[in-house]
């Protein structure tokens, strides 16, 4: 990394070694910072200097890292700790409480983005229990109770266990599951379905669905009422539900197997209920000529989060998120190494993805007024310009006369000074 300084002339010249950052207003180096996309980038930022360390505070990276792969993270209204004293003093009091204020924030969301990008549990179902269908046609021996079983639930193996809903002329009247998971925090990456076979029939026929898609929030209907409902109708009405997710429709295929529908991308549960809505139906009973859905077995692939707990407060629902797990890593070689640890890196991510980010900046001209700042900061000159966009000749001239001063401090460098210059996170 090449510290640089003004003169008079108005050109930058070499003086020595040191953070470039330091020469960056606050704003500035925080909305540069902001650009890093990894967890391994954000750690490694973290902990380069404690005035970076600063900058990765009050820049909230870690919630905005947490944001931009989860975004239903922006519904948390409020964060609570449950093993760290709080300090009992106002918020915005004093410096040092405010600290602490940006230290409990970024300890949260670094442990929350940890869990979240845990590996889902690949032999346990997310599902605990059943709630409710909306239609049953025999129950309790065709309820969504029987969909739990991914064999059949009798020891005869003779007797089906299945969800049969009623029977409908009209191919487009749709149906639904309801289940609770095991958290009211769980991460969900795909959903397994399997329609039924009625073996018992002639020609066995399959009874699914056209489409299915998934829906996952939470119940504001208390837990007394709804115990009720379950027993009486085995469905709760669809305006007691508020959805935080509902995936695009899936094509469910009319075999006897199970089917697995990936979400485009691993979603955070906030409420522990999962909906699986059943579009179309493609399939008669020849007694009666009615149109049947019919399924035997569905589970979730995902993972609870096992250090943190949802409260939900008041009628306005805000959403409160209480981290429950052990202290976490203060010092920043803690931190790196429990990141690193954590995540697995995508190729093409890292430092190339926050210069390209840079590059687009030039268009808005947000950084204009730090640009050979940036380009030392960035290490190569040529690449740096190429980044920043050429403004006018002058420009161009000056930022070649700083390479070359840049290159002429780089043949004096003595023996032992490290250089930071090509540090990437």
């Amino acid at each position: 990394m090449v510290p640089v300084e003004m003169e008079e002339s108005g050109k930058f010249i070499v003086e020595g070694r040191g953070d470039i950052m330091r020469r960056l207003d606050d704003d500035t180096a925080i909305h540069v910072l902001q650009y890093l996309d990894t967890a391994k980038d954000i750690a490694s930022a973290a902990a380069v200097c404690c005035s970076w360390r600063r900058f990765v505070l009050e820049g909230q990276l870690w919630k905005g890292l947490c944001i931009k792969e989860f975004p239903e993270v922006m519904r948390f209204d409020e964060l609570m700790e449950t093993d760290v004293m709080q300090n009992n003093e106002a918020a915005g009091s004093s410096g040092s409480s405010f600290r602490q204020i940006l230290l409990r924030e970024d300890r949260i969301y670094r442990n929350l983005f940890c869990e979240l990008k845990c590996e889902p549990l690949l032999e346990v179902s997310c599902i605990k229990e059943a709630v409710g269908a909306s239609s049953t046609d025999n129950y309790p021996q065709e309820s969504i109770f029987q969909t739990l079983y991914p064999r059949p639930r009798y020891s005869d193996e003779q007797t089906p266990s299945y969800w049969s809903s009623t029977g409908e002329r009209d191919i487009n009247v749709p149906e639904t599951l309801t289940y609770n998971l095991t958290s009211t925090l769980c991460v969900v990456h795909e959903v397994h379905i399997q329609p039924f076979q009625a073996f018992f029939q002639t020609d066995q026929p399959i009874y699914s669905a056209q489409y299915v898609r998934i829906r996952l929030g939470y119940s504001i209907m208390p837990s007394k009422s709804r115990s009720v409902v379950n027993k009486a109708s085995q469905c709760i009405p669809a305006e007691e539900y508020l959805w935080m997710y509902e995936s695009p429709k899936f094509s469910m295929e009319q075999v006897d197997s199970i089917q697995v529908f990936k979400l485009p991308r691993p979603v955070l549960c906030i409420g522990g209920v999962l909906q699986v809505e059943l579009l179309g139906r493609v399939q008669t009973q020849a007694i009666d000529q009615l149109y049947y859905i019919c399924i035997c077995y569905v589970s979730a692939l995902g993972r609870p989060l096992s250090n943190f707990k949802l409260h939900i407060h008041g009628k306005q629902n805000r959403h409160v998120l209480e981290f429950q797990g052990k202290r976490a890593p203060e010092t920043v070689s803690e931190i790196v190494g429990t990141c690193l640890s954590s995540e697995v890196e995508s190729a093409g991510s890292g430092w190339h993805l926050f210069a390209e980010r840079i590059r687009h900046l030039r268009v808005s001209r947000v950084l204009r007024r730090n640009r050979l700042l940036l380009n030392a900061l960035l290490g190569n000159i040529a690449v740096a310009n190429l980044l920043l966009g050429h403004e006018d000749p002058e420009d161009s001239s000056s930022d070649e006369d700083t390479a070359e001063q840049d290159n002429e401090g780089g043949d004096n460098e003595e023996e032992g000074d490290v250089d930071h210059g090509d540090w990437s996170p």
